[in-house]
């Protein structure tokens, strides 16, 4: 079996007969790009008429190499894998990408380790800051990446965070009548808000991202699971409805409610030596199968040592 080949097969349905091949695949998600990739690599034949029932046989072809060296000494748990998606646990303190000051010790390094029998072409869909732990998506062929960055764009995959902040969340969603003083909150329920802030990028910054009028959208949902008076912190759940750089940091920042730990937003390392925000959950369909899938990642030591 070559490895540097996905084999997908499809039966014709009624609604399609006498139609164009090349018109039936961009209604599976196939792109132009990738239809493109297909005509250059294979000798199918995409303007071929179908007929009902007909078996379509489409050869996927992988004929790049992502130019990132592996390590096969970084740890990391791998979640689940099939032939079209990888799912993994990243620890805390590993970039997703390699970068100046960063050529070897990221996740890109640590899946080019795990990809040795065939060609290896990063495609990271879900993106993680270094220090945040958690549940990380990485798509296996072009075509997956084509579906999964259509879903992540309509936000059809769903990904959920569990971060410990200062202060009393908990008592404030409930209680406390300030919480009516934040006009960019849209009050749910007793313990749900949703933080609708616009996030642009800091003046005279590459990385810090501030909350402005003339930024971007960005909608993160924040739920209050328990406060814990000994350090003066809480448990909090979030959903992230868009998908802006450090969303999370800066809407809890913003709101009075830092993640603890967080050099950028909120450098005290009394409690954890980095950001206390991890990727629990995700849910997604299936690019072949269509199946609903959910991964979850357990809360990593250093922040369960915290809420024990």
């Amino acid at each position: 079996m070559d490895n540097n080949v996905r084999k997908l097969i499809y039966f014709v349905p009624k609604s399609f007969d006498g139609k164009y091949l090349k018109d039936f695949l961009m209604m599976q998600g196939y792109s132009q790009e990738l239809l493109k990739h297909i005509k250059k690599t294979t000798s199918i034949d995409l303007f071929h008429i179908l007929s009902t029932g007909e078996e379509v046989k489409i050869d996927i072809i992988e004929d790049e190499q992502s130019d990132i060296e592996p390590n096969y000494d970084l740890k990391y748990d791998i979640i689940y894998e099939d032939d079209d998606m990888l799912v993994v646990n990243k620890p805390a303190d590993m970039p997703i990408h390699p970068s100046q000051g960063n050529h070897n010790n990221t996740l890109g390094n640590a899946i080019a380790a795990h990809f040795t029998d065939r060609n290896f072409v990063y495609r990271p869909i879900t993106r993680l800051d270094r220090d945040t732990s958690g549940v990380c998506l990485i798509a296996k062929n072009k075509f997956s990446a084509a579906i999964f960055s259509i879903n992540m764009m309509r936000n059809y995959i769903k990904r959920s965070y569990l971060g410990i902040v200062k202060g009393n969340v908990y008592n404030t969603l409930y209680i406390d009548k300030r919480l009516n003083n934040f006009e960019h909150l849209e009050h749910l329920t007793d313990i749900e808000v949703i933080v609708d802030m616009p996030i642009k990028r800091t003046d005279d910054s590459t990385i810090e991202r501030c909350v402005a009028p003339d930024g971007e959208p960005a909608y993160t949902k924040v739920f209050a699971l328990k406060y814990f008076e000994k350090y003066n912190v809480s448990l909090c759940k979030f959903i992230l409805l868009t998908g802006r750089t450090h969303q999370i940091r800066v809407h809890m920042k913003q709101i009075g409610f830092p993640i603890i730990g967080d050099f950028l937003y909120n450098p005290d390392y009394t409690l954890i030596k980095r950001q206390a925000l991890h990727s629990s959950e995700l849910i997604l369909n299936h690019p072949i199968t269509h199946e609903i899938l959910r991964f979850d990642a357990k809360i990593p030591d250093d922040m369960n040592e915290i809420i024990r």
